[in-house]
């Protein structure tokens, strides 16, 4: 893959020259590419971008597209560009699109397609989100017991580009549409010609329930290898097919807000450069705010023995509070800015777009703690720790700094590591807290040093 910033000026050059030079290098590249580059236009440019490509290659770079990027670009195309977007495009992947419309648009675009695509896409949609229903796709190969080879590959030669989506398997159906069997493509191939597909197939298939969790199926999929699921509905009808591709994004997403939630980051896997200051905001804050009231277990710990048995002095109820959120958004930025690096959603020409949408989020952050950690210090017990104002001043200058400090360093790690040709996640994980948490003393007992001297 060329660097996505190279792709983005090449696309600007290209938006200039005519929409058939734009097209045709549109159609050398992978929609996933396209998309990452059409990101990081203006909501304007980009669309003005996608409205020269033909319907089904902007359709797809739309579905590529993060939620939040693509709802904004949306807004700027026309609909009839965009019902022949969602009319070329695979029905599961229409139905995936609706996430990034406003929902009264979507259904007027909906009356702008066929009417038989449009009943199929709200078939899709009346299954719940999450589930394989909403994912499956209808245009799957099927055949009766009693056909032959030879009708089922004329079937197909003579079959339009789109009426299967997926190929690789071949299902048997009764008269009632319940599935009996199943033989891939290949055996066909090589059966004899007048051999039945009741003869080739294989009876008893695996099956899912189009009320089955997404996530469940496609493990399912990867730990058998196979290259799709039948779908059956509660009568034990065959209704659709859960391709491979889609299990491969469910598992993707899946993974991805997985390993974000080790690091106390929520939400869903958007690309980074897509999310706003203000998102990267919401997805981290809840977290750290329950991670900051369980470090206040830690100082009540040591409040209780240092005031009683141990000459532990007030400065020092407080470390594992400032250190502990140090580490966390430390963490946070890390974990975030790894996986962005990973999935190649950013490359090293972004540092600066990554510091100042970093350091941004940071302050919103640090404002947040402060004004809960000067508080927390400040009122008197039980809801605070009645620490006096000097000391609560010190708290509440030191969590902000502390936490842009954490964020400055935990961005600049996992690029360096990538500029020095090592693994991002393994040099910056286990040096972000380590390092976090010495300067963060450091800056906390500066600051002690000039509001309250004595204590220090």
């Amino acid at each position: 893959m060329r660097l996505i910033s190279s792709l983005t000026e090449n696309l600007r050059r290209l938006s200039r020259s005519g929409r058939e030079s734009l097209r045709r290098e549109a159609a050398r590249m992978h929609s996933e590419d396209l998309a990452g580059a059409i990101e990081r236009f203006e909501p304007e440019e980009a669309a003005a971008i996608l409205s020269q490509l033909d319907p089904l290659t902007a359709g797809t770079v739309l579905f590529d597209m993060a939620t939040e990027t693509a709802a904004k670009v949306i807004e700027e195309i026309p609909d009839d560009h965009l019902a022949a977007c969602l009319d070329l495009l695979p029905m599961d992947d229409a139905v995936d699109l609706r996430e990034k419309f406003d929902e009264e648009r979507y259904d007027r675009l909906l009356q702008l397609i066929p009417p038989e695509d449009s009943a199929e896409i709200k078939r899709l949609l009346a299954h719940p989100e999450g589930t394989v229903g909403r994912l499956m796709t209808e245009h799957f190969f099927s055949v009766s017991p009693d056909s032959t080879m030879e009708e089922l590959l004329l079937d197909l030669r003579q079959a339009s580009e789109d009426k299967y989506e997926t190929v690789n398997d071949v299902y048997v159906l009764d008269e009632t549409k319940t599935l009996i069997g199943v033989f891939s493509l290949r055996k066909a191939l090589r059966a004899n010609p007048e051999d039945q597909a009741e003869q080739v197939m294989r009876a008893d298939p695996e099956v899912v329930s189009a009320s089955d969790e997404d996530l469940d199926a496609a493990r399912t999929m990867a730990r058998y290898g196979y290259y799709a699921l039948p779908v059956v509905d509660d009568a034990g009808h065959m209704i659709g097919v859960f391709a491979g591709d889609d299990a491969q994004e469910v598992i993707r997403e899946g993974e991805t807000e997985q390993v974000l939630a080790l690091s106390a980051v929520s939400g869903d896997a958007e690309s980074y450069l897509s999310l706003s200051m203000f998102s990267l905001f919401k997805r981290r804050i809840p977290w750290l705010l329950v991670l900051f009231l369980a470090e206040n277990l830690t100082g009540w710990v040591m409040r209780h023995y240092g005031q009683s048995s141990l000459s532990v002095p007030p400065l020092m109820f407080f470390v594992p509070l400032l250190i502990g959120a140090g580490g966390n958004v430390g963490a946070q930025v890390t974990t975030t800015i790894t996986r962005a690096l990973a999935l190649e959603e950013v490359d090293l020409s972004d540092w600066k777009r990554v510091i100042g949408r970093e350091l941004g989020t940071a302050l919103m952050i640090g404002a947040c703690l402060a004004f809960l950690g000067y508080f927390r210090a400040y009122l008197p017990l039980p809801i605070g720790w009645d620490s006096g104002r000097n000391l609560s001043l010190v708290v509440g200058c030191a969590l902000p700094l502390i936490v842009f400090w954490a964020s400055s360093v935990g961005s600049l790690l996992p690029m360096v590591a990538k500029r020095l040709g090592a693994d991002p996640a393994v040099m910056s994980a286990p040096f972000i807290t380590t390092f976090v948490d010495a300067t963060g003393l450091i800056i906390y007992f500066e600051i002690a040093m000039r509001i309250m001297p004595s204590a220090a």
